[in-house]
């Protein structure tokens, strides 16, 4: 019975620890909460409070995690144009027709688009203010997109587009999936 006794007293206060399993749901809970916050207000007016209310969770949860709320926007932007690169390389590692593939891999910007719903125009906003932290990686995104493009074309055995064509080429299409997805009734036409 004294040992026992002593073994409760060596137990920290608090919640027992979590798994690493646990954690990881944690984050993701946290990360859910910060894009649905910032889809509602952007990324000039997001606050913690904001991330707290849509995560159900309190502030020593969330600083538990994260010591600021760029960490986790920085890390939830990371992996929505991770998840643009992957869907363009998916796209575009495929044989046959340069242009057919070419043509996928716009429809695969556009079904990237689809699936933000209604983080798209905030996002949109956040990757053009020079400004932003995130308007670097919007760069280091269209340089992917970029090499990805290059190697579709070379791979076809035409020449490498110049980088500023190439480049040219890719910001056209974002511009115009944007304004597909955000400003138009989304027809065919």
């Amino acid at each position: 019975e004294e040992s026992m006794e002593a073994t409760v007293a060596l137990r920290a206060r608090g919640r027992p620890p979590q798994s690493e399993a646990e954690q990881d749901a944690m984050r993701e809970r946290i990360l859910d909460g910060l894009m649905q916050a910032f889809a509602e207000q952007g990324s000039h007016k997001l606050r913690v409070e904001h991330v707290l209310e849509k995560a159900g969770i309190s502030r020593p949860t969330f600083y538990k995690y994260f010591r600021t709320l760029e960490e986790p926007w920085l890390l939830a932007a990371r992996r929505i144009n991770d998840d643009l690169i992957g869907a363009i390389r998916t796209a575009t590692t495929g044989e046959g027709d340069v242009v057919l593939l070419a043509l996928a891999a716009v429809e695969a910007y556009l079904d990237w688009g689809r699936r933000l719903g209604p983080l798209l125009q905030p996002l949109y906003v956040e990757l053009y203010d020079p400004h932003s932290q995130v308007a670097e990686l919007r760069l280091k995104t269209i340089r992917g997109i970029q090499h990805l493009i290059v190697d579709l074309i070379t791979r076809d055995g035409r020449a490498a587009p110049r980088p500023i064509e190439a480049e040219g080429f890719i910001i056209s299409v974002e511009y115009l999936v944007y304004r597909y997805l955000l400003r138009t009734a989304r027809s065919d036409e």
